[in-house]
This record gives structure tokens, C-alpha cells and sequence, in this order.
């Protein structure tokens, strides 16, 4: 059960929670004015047997981490960890579930990948921008990385062939796809470029930052030793180990 048999109490602390109008599915979405998926379902978890309450601020993600850095929102979800993030927020450990990324070019293209980043130094590839791909990605600084603001600019893009490829969360860029109803002319490429841990993040100009992320680092422990943790990774089919 994600819920706790202990009684509410009735002081709760309100943390304000940035998220990107667009979505990021299967982590989460708006839907009729309500915000789904499974980041989701991880911070009900946490209210739920906490003092917590969350309340979501949507922005577009460049200036979500740039408030969270200045401390004007509390906290970031799906979150890749830097050297550089690890500078402006305070990351909850554990990771609370993963992400993979993998390459996707127009379905009549020839282009091949090994797995090898340097076979792919002569094709320009879409990215979003301020994006974290895992550091087998980011610190490939030879290629030819053309940033854009959301993965559907990265599509339209795409079919205009002005990138190569692009590279995306599959989930997320599979659900564009359909609803786009252009599947059938864009096709991954195998093999992903990596299984990276999603964090949240909290902001480290909040006098009480530590004490918060030491509280919701041992609740994310608690729900992963759960049954209900097994059963959202399937929810969600994001259980890549």
C-alpha cells in the first residue's frame, strides 16, 4: 500500500515542485488539469507518510532549473546528476528510478550505429536544451549537438532534415510520435546510449535544504524496498534492470 496507517498530521510543509507544461512521460503529464505518471506517484507516496505537501509550478525546463537554482521553486524531479548540478542543488539520494536515451533518424535513412559516439562525428544530432543525457553523452563534445527547446521542435527538425538524428528518452518520443501519427517515418537506433538514475533535486538555498532532502532521500528508500515500488516500475514499464 503506498499509503501509511498513521495518523495525518494536519502541519504540513509546502514544497513547491517545477514541471514542464509538455510533459515528460511515463515520469509525468498533465491531463485535464491534472498531473499524472510516475514521479508522480512517488511524491503522493511521500505525502503520504510524511509532513510534506507538493504543490507543481509549470515552466518550461531551462528557467525550471534556473528557479530551482536560485531558490525560488523548492524542488526538480527526473533529474541526471552533473558535476555542475551537483554545485546548484542538493540531489536525494537514492536515484528514484531510471532512464534510458537512444538515438532516433528518419525511417529511409542508412545511417548505422555500433554503439561507438565517434561513428557518429559526421551527422548533426538534435538535443533539448539544458538537457542531461548521461555522461557517456554529454562529454562527447566532438559531436555535432544542435539544441532546441522541446522534443517536438526536435521532430519537426527531424522530418525537415535539417538534424541527422535526434536523441530522446523513448517513451517520451515514442508518445510523440503516435500522437503526431508519424511513426512510420522515424525509426530508432540500436543500441540505447545509456540507462541513467533519475533524482529529485532540491534547491540549496533553503535554510532547512539538507533536512528536507535527508527526509525524502530515507521515504524514496522506504517506497523502493516496497511490493507497491515493483508494481508502479511496471505501471509505468520503466524497468530496464
Amino acid at each position: 500500500m503506498p499509503f501509511s496507517d498513521s495518523p495525518i498530521n494536519q502541519d504540513k510543509t509546502i514544497l513547491t515542485v517545477a514541471i514542464e507544461k509538455v510533459g515528460y512521460s511515463p515520469f509525468y503529464s498533465i491531463e485535464d488539469e491534472k498531473t499524472k505518471g510516475f514521479s508522480i506517484d512517488v511524491l503522493n507516496y511521500i505525502e503520504a507518510n510524511s509532513h510534506y505537501d507538493f504543490e507543481y509550478i509549470i515552466l518550461p525546463w531551462p528557467r525550471a532549473l534556473h528557479f530551482v537554482e536560485e531558490g525560488k521553486i523548492d524542488l526538480i524531479l527526473t533529474l541526471f546528476k552533473t558535476n555542475a548540478r551537483e554545485q546548484a542543488y542538493y540531489f536525494v539520494e537514492p536515484a528514484y528510478g531510471d532512464e534510458i536515451n537512444q538515438l532516433f533518424t528518419l525511417a529511409n535513412n542508412t545511417i548505422e550505429f555500433d554503439g561507438k559516439l565517434a561513428s557518429l562525428i559526421s551527422y548533426s544530432i538534435g538535443t533539448v536544451r539544458e538537457y542531461s543525457y548521461g555522461q557517456y553523452f554529454d562529454q562527447a563534445s566532438y559531436l555535432n549537438k544542435l539544441p532546441a527547446l522541446t522534443e517536438d521542435v526536435l521532430l519537426k527538425l527531424l522530418l525537415g532534415k535539417r538534424i541527422d538524428l535526434l536523441i530522446s528518452n523513448p517513451l517520451v518520443f515514442k508518445e510523440i510520435l503516435v500522437r503526431e501519427s508519424v511513426s512510420e517515418l522515424v525509426k530508432p537506433l540500436e543500441p540505447h546510449i545509456s540507462i541513467t538514475p533519475v533524482y529529485m533535486a532540491i534547491t540549496n538555498k533553503r535554510a532547512d535544504s539538507k533536512e528536507i532532502k535527508d527526509k525524502l532521500g530515507a521515504l524514496t528508500k522506504q517506497l523502493k524496498n516496497t511490493p507497491y515500488y515493483q508494481e508502479l516500475l511496471k505501471k509505468y514499464q520503466i524497468n530496464f534492470k
